[in-house]
């Protein structure tokens, strides 16, 4: 395309952008390419100082967010059907102060969190419909209460390590954060309001993107002539059964038996699902569910260093048979030109379990030295790599 050459045609162009905020096309992908050219474009043309204010001042969006949750402002606005409410009504259904109910709003609306029609008045837009939904709040929750703090102290903590890269799941900046020796997930059981928090932020964080069922073959994959006595599908450390509610939900169809696994706490708090087996069980000891078809880990290899990855892939290495697959659904990071939520979530797990994502060398070589092959990779979501690692042992 030619560069613009002149004002005229700039003012045309920001006058046509303009026009699409108020007329959102709804294809998903034409709404991707204009997100992705949008934020391209503000990164070009924000100044210095703007540049240094919105660092500096992001988690005070998370930290206002917050307390918008307290108040119960995105769900009062969002089920108002529409409508605005004023700053007296809200501060009637929030029991908050008026004074600093309207400065929080204020915020919430220059950061577009709310809409602001009129001088105190505030109406929910497409943010505030997405705040209001439970999974999301507890996303809020989780990360302003549990990482916020693992962040803030991983400077403190890498400068004491002399910059190396964290191996140790015990050694991170989330013991150093939370004054704890307990790993992550074991401190998490002691904090039930916070656990019940990630698993909800866990089950929505990915709501409305692709799912691995979408595309995967599975039932040519791994379901081939399956009988209704064997195991189909094991779900190992698979929280409260999102993923066996999908395969139940997408494939009703298929014979088998689908196992959810995962430590007491989670089996509590599992789904109720129709033709699902919930089981305790801990991924360091022996897999009690011999020649399962499919042993599947979405999201686990990303939470531990290799050395921890191996103890797990072996353990279900003694359970499988010639039929069975490990199916790994995590991020195969690019060569070059990771997405940003790649990015990020690769520092989080660094942060708080040593984890981390990985590139298809780092997979190939994990795997090897685990005793496993790569059979297939499938990806389903090209912009984060997100895939499915279709692994065996190998001969």
């Amino acid at each position: 395309m030619a560069p613009m050459s002149s004002e005229a045609e700039v003012d045309s162009l920001i006058e046509r952008m303009d026009f699409l905020t108020r007329d959102i096309p709804a294809d998903e992908a034409t709404r991707k390419r204009l997100y992705d050219v949008t934020q391209k474009l503000n990164l070009a043309v924000e100044p210095a100082q703007m540049t240094v204010q919105r660092i500096m001042y992001t988690p005070l969006q998370l930290t206002i967010a917050r307390i918008a949750c307290d108040l119960h402002i995105f769900q009062l606005l969002a089920q108002n059907d529409g409508s605005s409410m004023d700053v007296k009504s809200l501060a009637r259904s929030t029991k908050a102060d008026e004074v600093l109910l309207r400065r929080i709003l204020v915020y919430l609306a220059a950061t577009g969190m709310v809409a602001e029609p009129a001088e105190d008045s505030f109406v929910a837009n497409n943010i505030t419909k997405a705040l209001a939904i439970p999974g999301y709040e507890a996303g809020i929750y989780h990360n302003f209460d549990t990482a916020l703090t693992t962040w803030q102290h991983l400077p403190e903590f890498l400068r004491s390590t002399d910059y190396k890269n964290p191996s140790d799941s015990l050694h991170c900046a989330f013991q150093l954060a939370h004054n704890t020796d307990l790993h992550t997930f074991k401190w998490a059981l002691t904090q039930p309001e916070k656990f019940a928090n990630f698993n909800k932020w866990m089950t929505a964080a990915r709501a409305g993107e692709k799912n691995w069922l979408d595309d995967f073959a599975f039932e040519a994959e791994v379901a081939h002539n399956v009988q209704l006595e064997e195991v189909l599908f094991v779900d190992v450390g698979g929280g409260i059964g999102t993923q066996c509610r999908n395969l139940k939900t997408k494939l009703p169809h298929l014979p088998g038996r689908v196992v959810l696994q995962d430590l007491a706490p989670a089996i509590k708090q599992a789904l109720p699902v129709e033709g699902m087996e919930a089981e305790v069980h801990d991924f360091y000891t022996e897999q009690p569910v011999k020649g399962a078809r499919a042993y599947y880990l979405r999201k686990i290899m990303h939470d531990y260093p290799d050395d921890k990855c191996i103890v797990i892939l072996r353990k279900l290495a003694e359970a499988m048979n010639e039929k069975s697959v490990i199916l790994i659904d995590d991020m195969i990071l690019p060569k070059r030109g990771t997405h940003w939520r790649g990015a990020q979530v690769d520092l989080a797990m660094m942060a708080s379990l040593a984890g981390m994502e990985r590139s298809e060398k780092q997979w190939t070589s994990l795997l090897d030295l685990a005793g496993f092959r790569v059979k297939k990779v499938h990806t389903y979501n090209s912009d984060l790599g997100d895939s499915i690692i279709v692994a065996v042992p190998r001969c």
